[in-house]
């Protein structure tokens, strides 16, 4: 994790070619901007292929998934809620 406040989390991740994150949500809203490489989102019936320079918004609780098409590095930023907004969301998952 490069940053973690209470409101805001960084993260660079790197997977190899062919990994897979499997279908999940964060409770909040989120960023991937493909630093190298190149890497695909399917959530929604939507699927949005990311390369270097492009960036991916999500609000909270979408589900998606992550694959990594060729060895590949991106930066997720997810602005984390606050724990009164955690508790107040009625709803997780949305989509299931």
């Amino acid at each position: 994790m490069l940053l973690k406040t209470d409101d805001l989390r960084i993260v660079l991740i790197v997977m190899q070619a062919g990994a897979m994150m499997e279908e999940h949500h964060s409770d909040g809203r989120i960023s991937i901007q493909v630093l190298s490489g190149a890497i695909r989102t399917r959530m929604q019936d939507q699927v949005v292929d990311l390369t270097p320079g492009r960036l991916l918004a999500l609000d909270r609780s979408i589900k998606h998934d992550v694959e990594a098409r060729e060895d590949s590095a991106f930066l997720l930023t997810i602005a984390w809620p606050s724990d009164q907004e955690l508790i107040g969301l009625k709803h997780r998952g949305y989509g299931s």
